[in-house]
């Protein structure tokens, strides 16, 4: 029987485990029906142990329930940034790792054959009974660091012949990284992808706590190799194949679609990629943290055509639904605003209505006027002002009468 290890191959799995367990949180053994009690014993003892310190847990009548623990107040670092030092490696990729390193700097510009039987004779040719990886092994190794920067194949004739990239080892680094310590660390803290700045402080020795941050989306951590995946079939202007699931549901549904744009909500932290769908012929958003296994495909020729018609689209949304071609719902609330002590309030209704205008119809009374391709998405902005609407109308009823019954519903709760 295999021994339980910290480290993983897969890294969706622990991604998976650390969103159960810590962003949509408390979850507990009888809640993973669809996997074994092994399984979520050995995923919540590597959890436990990359994040030491951070989890708590509380027992309830369903069993224990484990939780992550910060000081949303002050933080300097997020702490999910652990999960990504987690990768397993065989003794196999340790060898290649330092003997192909050692070989090419001895001798670049070999090809992959001439690096598999340097490697053979001149190095595991010491020991007895050497298990000896074969070309392909060879190769496929230099191929994947060609991939990641640290190698550079050049095709002569019909073969081709790596050396190390020895751009990637600017010896001035350290020195860099020393004057760049705190830009590092606030950016990495603020921007998509931030572990990259994170590695690179943490390999530098620098790891000072620069700044606190009191708002600090953590999980986005858990995404961004699936955003670096998008960004990347973007800037090729590729269109993918993605499985999406919810935390609702563990079953996978392919789609295929051409990405266009990332939109980052930064009150709330979600993330969404925007697309087309090549199928349905139509504009979708998906959430990040529900996208899975991205595989790139091939370029598409309607992309700029497309990104056109999605920034047309953008300047009539309020969210992230890119409703249906033209058609916009049409919104008005009127509000009772003191211009003498609630200036304020109609400073922050300028700023935050979008492309809506306002309109002063009375004395301290303003009429605030939008179309959107979704009410719906209002909904929670319009609720801020509850206390000052003094009538909500719009095309779209159903939403009107459903916010206008929640509004009469609490008064009722109140009344009680």
């Amino acid at each position: 029987m295999a021994g339980f290890t910290e480290l993983i191959k897969n890294f969706d799995k622990i991604r998976d485990y650390a969103r159960d367990f810590l962003v949509y949180g408390y979850k507990c053994r009888s809640d993973y029906t669809q996997r074994s009690s092994r399984s979520y014993d050995n995923e919540r003892r590597r959890i436990e142990s990359y994040l030491a310190g951070y989890i708590q847990w509380e027992n309830s009548s369903r069993g224990k329930n484990l939780f992550i623990s910060t000081n949303t107040a002050d933080l300097s670092q997020n702490q999910l940034f652990s999960v990504w030092e987690t990768k397993s490696f065989t003794t196999k990729d340790c060898l290649l790792h330092f003997c192909l390193f050692d070989i090419l700097v001895k001798e670049p510009g070999l090809t992959a054959n001439e690096a598999a039987d340097i490697l053979s004779d001149r190095y595991l040719s010491q020991f007895p009974a050497p298990a000896i990886p074969d070309a392909m092994t060879v190769r496929n190794k230099l191929n994947e660091y060609v991939e990641t920067g640290l190698f550079q194949k050049q095709k002569l004739s019909k073969n081709i012949h790596y050396s190390i990239n020895n751009s990637q080892f600017n010896q001035a680094l350290p020195d860099i990284v020393n004057q760049l310590a705190a830009p590092l660390h606030f950016f990495e803290n603020v921007t998509p992808a931030g572990v990259l700045g994170y590695f690179i402080r943490r390999d530098s020795g620098q790891n000072p706590a620069w700044f606190s941050f009191r708002h600090l989306f953590t999980s986005h951590t858990l995404d961004d190799e699936i955003l670096i995946q998008l960004l990347t079939a973007i800037q090729a202007k590729s269109t993918i194949q993605f499985a999406t699931c919810s935390n609702r549901s563990k079953n996978h549904f392919r789609q295929t679609i051409l990405p266009l744009k990332i939109a980052i909500n930064v009150k709330h932290g979600r993330r969404y990629l925007l697309a087309y769908n090549m199928r349905r012929r139509n504009f979708f958003s998906f959430r990040l943290d529900h996208i899975k296994n991205v595989e790139l495909l091939e370029e598409s020729a309607v992309f700029c055509e497309c990104l056109t018609e999605l920034e047309e689209r953008l300047a009539s949304t309020w969210g992230v639904f890119l409703g249906r071609q033209n058609y916009l719902e049409r919104l008005e609330m009127v509000l009772s605003i003191d211009e003498t002590t609630e200036a304020y309030v109609l400073a922050r209704l300028k700023r935050e209505g979008k492309h809506g205008t306002i309109e002063k119809i009375a004395d301290n009374t303003f009429a605030y006027r939008i179309e959107v391709t979704d009410t719906q998405e209002m909904v929670p902005w319009l609720r801020t002002f509850i206390g000052r609407i003094i009538s909500l109308s719009g095309s779209n009823k159903r939403v009107i009468k459903l916010f206008l019954d929640d509004i009469e519903r609490m008064a009722a709760l109140y009344a009680e």
